[in-house]
């Protein structure tokens, strides 16, 4: 089996909060060439969210590897139940396969995955599950909705997961972030930093961009192709 064509980087600021209570986890497989890599954002600015974070993004990473995205998303949820943690986070995953033509990708809440296409193009893989996005969707309101933007509607606790695939041979990078990146970056700086050739450089671009003293935590994972 050749190596996996994917580079993977990494980076986070805690901002202007208490904990750091995003956190990630990548997992890769030298026998098959597969990379796990998982996002999640703790909901709330405590050490009970930073824990659930942790866990569950290392959960997910772990069971993504050995089998799919829902299955690592959903040992994200045994996991954390198991804990007796009563916090909880938004999350996404994903799954890079040599032998697979997809991308794989299962989320819940308000991290996202974005995809830079080799023509350049720059394409938003997830949806935001925020009770303001719903009322958007099925009314003629439009524009930001203060108090039901900050409702999650899923997380790795409650409700469905949602998958969605890319096709892995026009994909030239992708990132998977908290909201402390979506939400403080616009997107022409998103693409600007997926065209780095370094993911790890790119991740840091990303979280730095977000800044120092931001009001939220920012993480970034960055996977690129090299060949």
């Amino acid at each position: 089996m050749p190596p996996t064509p994917w580079r993977v980087g990494g980076a986070q600021r805690q901002g202007h909060r208490e904990v750091q209570a995003d956190a990630f986890a990548v997992g890769g497989d030298r026998a098959t060439g597969r990379i796990a890599a998982c996002v999640t954002d703790g909901i709330g600015d405590t050490a009970e969210a930073a824990e659930a974070a942790q866990l569950a993004a290392d959960a997910a990473a772990h069971a993504t590897l050995t089998a799919t995205t829902e299955a690592g998303c959903t040992a994200a949820r045994e996991h954390l139940a198991a804990s007796g943690n009563l916090a909880d986070a938004s999350i996404v995953t994903a799954l890079f396969d040599p032998d697979h033509s997809r991308i794989a990708i299962t989320w819940a809440g308000i991290c996202r995955a974005y995809a830079l296409t080799d023509d350049g193009q720059l394409q938003r893989a997830t949806c935001d599950h925020l009770l303001g996005e719903r009322i958007r969707r099925h009314t003629n309101r439009c524009g930001p909705l203060e108090l039901y933007d900050r409702k999650v509607t899923r997380t790795v606790a409650r409700h469905e997961f949602v998958t969605t695939s890319l096709p892995a041979r026009t994909i030239r990078s992708v990132l998977l972030c908290s909201d402390g990146v979506s939400q403080l970056l616009a997107d022409h700086v998103i693409l600007r930093a997926l065209t780095t050739p370094d993911p790890n450089d790119a991740a840091q671009f990303l979280v730095d961009s977000a800044g120092l003293h931001a009001s939220d935590n920012a993480t970034a994972v960055v996977l690129r192709r090299q060949s």
